[in-house]
């Protein structure tokens, strides 16, 4: 059974197991004028058939359209599926690069390449990371079309006028909507209630960067909007978003004054033990790089 609420008028989280390393992904259903599913789990078929039954719970025949908040796999995996169904996909433009570049392979190189170049990871570690890298591809499909949208473009999700607010940090286009009205922030992975998204790593200008000060400069933007309530990607919808923006801000520049720069970022990551687990030290890898960066660029 399908676990859904009712988090505002009409509109419904569904919190649906999905089957990588999280306990589940949120997504939202915005019934009434405009059917319409933020983000959509893996692309796998206990997924889908959970947002079909969601479907039928708040009277919705039909979606109109797909709002993704990033590419991840847990955020825009099935998206194809409801394409195919007949639904328009909707997603920022810089993260549908990422997306395509993803399930078209050229990500795997670029992974190649900063782990070793940037991180100082042995060749022997990579085809772990690689292996793990393989699995989510299996995990999403690409549409045949989408619509590309732009930062501060409004869409109508339900009955709902949405703000698409840039949020990179995650990822180099990750997208928040903002429901000005009744001042609700549909934050996807951007702010989370119980953990701090590990930062993404893209290239800027032919020069690779962390996107952890892109992080903390989309925490200043959200927590300007001053919203009643943010609505995450994964763990409970809740109405400190102020505070929440400042935990995270604090926790960060802590992280960043206690760590100790190793001689390369892997041997931060590893420190020293070669029997990690390649899915956690691709992640730590991430932290650790943010880290260094952020103590070049602000001391």
């Amino acid at each position: 059974m399908v676990d859904i609420q009712e988090v505002s008028n009409n509109v419904y989280m569904l919190k649906i197991p999905v089957p990588i390393n999280v306990e589940a992904v949120n997504l939202y259903l915005f019934a009434g004028e405009l059917p319409t599913l933020l983000d959509t789990g893996t692309n796998t078929p206990e997924v889908i058939e959970a947002v079909h039954e969601g479907m039928k719970k708040v009277g919705i025949k039909r979606l109109e359209q797909v709002l993704v908040s990033h590419w991840h796999v847990d955020h825009s995996g099935a998206a194809n599926t409801f394409a195919q169904e007949g639904a328009k996909i909707i997603i920022g433009s810089r993260d549908y690069q990422e997306w395509t570049g993803f399930v078209q392979g050229q990500a795997f190189s670029s992974l190649n390449k900063w782990a070793t170049q940037e991180w100082g990871v042995p060749e022997m570690e990579i085809p772990g990371m690689l292996k793990i890298y393989k699995r989510l591809q299996c995990l999403t499909a690409l549409p045949d079309q989408v619509v590309l949208i732009e930062p501060e473009q409004t869409v109508m999700a339900g009955d709902n006028l949405l703000r698409a607010i840039l949020t990179p940090g995650h990822t180099a286009g990750h997208l928040s909507f903002y429901n000005e009205k009744d001042s609700l922030l549909f934050s996807g992975d951007m702010l989370l209630p119980d953990e701090i998204p590990y930062p993404g790593i893209w290239e800027e200008e032919g020069h690779v960067v962390s996107g952890m000060p892109s992080y903390l400069e989309s925490l200043n933007r959200i927590e300007a909007l001053q919203t009643k309530m943010y609505l995450p990607g994964h763990g409970l919808p809740s109405g400190n978003l102020i505070t929440r923006c400042q935990e995270i801000r604090e926790k960060l520049y802590h992280q960043k004054t206690k760590h100790r720069p190793a001689e390369s970022v892997y041997l931060s990551a590893s420190k020293g033990n070669q029997k990690i687990h390649p899915g956690v030290l691709f992640i730590q890898l991430h932290y650790i790089y943010g880290w260094e960066q952020l103590k070049s660029r602000i001391g």
